[in-house]
């Protein structure tokens, strides 16, 4: 009996079935192998294993503890005088015809400050300001300090008070090298008698003995003088030529005072503890100058005081309340900063930084994480030295702030400056 014979055509079809069965799943089991051999970078995160922990180190340096409080402020003179010029008699209106006055120009007493309706207006040193006309036969402070003024200025005058012969004549140069002719007024007739030999011609020596001759003497008109508060002073508000002058509820110019300081206004919580005669440094157009805190203003104290100095006897405890109150309740506090050597500009903004407490100086400063406290009087730090190898280097703690440690070895050169100390 023979065996069937399966046709060629039908082997070759099973065996194409089998490779293709073969080749899916050698292309399933494939993409499932290069599919655990990537991961995304979350899976890679969520697979991640922390390093190993290791010692962690910060490096030894050398300076000062110091504790500081930063603000900003405004350069610009100490006081600050508002100046209305008097109207000009017989005038209509008073107006700058010369000399404007440049906002930060420098000034000084004895010089014309500027020129109203084409007459000098001199600045003159004084507390109180000028009241009145000045001429021969006057006395008074006013005319003291008009004397100060002119010797000041190198003209030769005694300061007494009193206005005489050698005041008026050197009132009249002063005009003069100004480039002013002096003003004169009528003065009363004086009688005049026999002259001095010498004076007149001997043909006029016939005259009556005895004859009324009017004369005109120098004097300083109140509109033309200016009371300055100090020998000299720079422009805070200026004058152009043209301006009105005397203009009624408004100052003409301001005049500051020679001296330039720090002004800084802050909200009262940012004071902290800064008080007068704290040590300061200002940083104004790229240079640092040291300086000092002024005053100190509290807005609203003055009127706490004088409230209660008006409490009736026996209130004491009230006074203390009131004054307390009035300076706990303002919002602002304004302070001055002065230079101990003159700024290189005369306004601006500065930078100051207050010193309000030094801990230590050139010291070795390190992360107060790297001292141990082994018990009293003994503080261990951690040195990593060259070879990686760490050794424990007794201190002294010189000081502590804002997280920093002001140190000492207490063996010589054990610890320097560039040292790594192990802080965690």
């Amino acid at each position: 009996m023979t065996e069937p014979t399966v046709p060629e055509k039908s082997r070759r079809s099973r065996w194409i079935v089998v490779l293709v069965v073969v080749l899916v799943g050698s292309i399933i089991c494939a993409g499932f192998w290069f599919a655990a051999q990537f991961q995304s970078s979350a899976q890679q995160e969520a697979n991640a294993k922390a390093p190993a922990a290791g010692p962690v180190f910060a490096e030894v340096t050398q300076g000062s503890l110091v504790g500081e409080v930063s603000f900003t402020g405004l350069a610009g003179p100490s006081a600050q005088t508002p100046v209305t010029v008097l109207p000009v008699p017989d005038a209509s209106l008073a107006v700058v015809t010369g000399h404007p006055l440049q906002v930060g120009a420098a000034v000084s007493a004895g010089q014309v400050l500027t020129e109203v309706n084409g007459r000098p207006l001199f600045g003159v040193q004084s507390p109180f300001s000028f009241y009145r006309d000045m001429g021969i036969g006057d006395h008074g402070p006013d005319v003291e300090a008009l004397q100060n003024a002119l010797l000041a200025r190198s003209y030769e005058v005694v300061p007494d008070g009193r206005f005489g012969s050698a005041t008026a004549a050197a009132v009249k140069r002063w005009y003069q090298d100004s480039g002013y002719e002096a003003p004169t007024r009528s003065a009363p007739a004086v009688e005049k008698t026999d002259p001095v030999e010498g004076d007149r011609p001997a043909e006029s020596s016939t005259e009556t003995p005895a004859t009324k001759t009017p004369a005109a003497e120098g004097y300083v008109p109140v509109a033309e003088i200016l009371a300055m508060p100090s020998a000299s002073a720079q422009i805070v508000r200026g004058l152009l030529v043209g301006q009105r002058l005397a203009v009624e509820g408004q100052p003409d110019f301001i005049l500051g005072s020679a001296d330039v300081v720090i002004t800084i206004t802050v909200p009262a919580a940012d004071l902290g503890d800064v008080v007068a005669g704290d040590a300061a440094t200002i940083s104004i157009d790229g240079v640092t100058v040291e300086g000092t805190v002024g005053d100190i203003g509290f807005p609203g104290s003055t009127g706490a005081t004088e409230a209660s100095e008006d409490s009736p006897p026996g209130g004491s405890s009230g006074e203390e309340g009131a004054t307390g109150g009035a300076e706990a309740g303002v919002s602002e506090v304004t302070f001055t900063v002065v230079p101990q050597t003159a700024l290189p500009v005369s306004t601006g903004r500065a930078r100051v930084t207050v010193i309000q407490q030094v801990v230590a100086q050139d010291a070795l400063i390190v992360p107060i994480v790297a001292v141990s406290d082994r018990g009293p009087g003994k503080n261990i730090l951690t040195k990593q030295q060259d070879d990686g190898t760490l050794v424990e280097v007794p201190v002294t703690v010189l000081g502590t702030l804002q997280g920093e440690v002001a140190v000492e070895s207490v063996k010589e050169g054990a610890l320097e400056v560039g040292d790594k100390v192990r802080v965690g």
